[in-house]
């Protein structure tokens, strides 16, 4: 494929992952029992899209632009740092408790784990911030508990499992 194919290609990838991005919310509004099947339907199209634009990515890698991190997900504002503050002992093992139990001996993502540990822990412990417990995440690979990959100030980029386990980043 030339390049100026490329760069067609590319850009009506991206303009159709922005629509499909509307869709998603659209379905949202829809009864779950219906919406299972409609967001299914969306993710095929989603991959389709997706597998159509890294034909183009692959060939020309420049046309991808370049991932913006803003600032790290372990950052807290003054107010965040003062409920954390307020924290207990017992308060932080809980956190730390939940986090552990999300984890497996392979890899997970660290949002995953954030985000499932938060919701186990529900209203208990509501007010804590993210940011703390994916401080918490990389306290617990520090200490040995866990093993890491990526960039732990970056939930999204970085990964998780069970110290011991098998990993496959190697």
């Amino acid at each position: 494929m030339d390049r100026a194919a490329a760069e067609e290609l590319f850009s009506a990838c991206e303009q159709t992952l922005a629509g499909l991005s509307a869709v998603e919310s659209v379905i949202w509004k829809v009864e779950r029992d219906e919406r299972s099947a409609l967001l299914k339907a969306l993710g095929g199209a989603i991959g389709e899209t997706l597998q159509l634009r890294a034909k183009a990515v692959l060939q020309y890698p420049d046309l991808e632009p370049p991932v913006e991190l803003g600032p790290p997900d372990t950052v807290l504002d003054a107010e965040e740092m003062l409920m954390v503050q307020s924290l207990t002992a017992d308060e932080v093992e809980s956190i730390d408790a939940a986090l552990l139990a999300e984890c497996a001996t392979r890899p997970r993502k660290v949002a995953r784990v954030v985000g499932f540990a938060m919701k186990a822990l529900g209203s208990q412990l509501e007010k804590v911030p993210c940011g703390y417990y994916a401080q918490r995440v990389a306290a617990l690979a520090d200490s040995g508990k866990l093993e890491a990959d990526g960039n732990l100030e970056y939930m999204r980029f970085s990964e998780v499992w069970l110290a011991g386990g098998a990993s496959n980043a190697a």
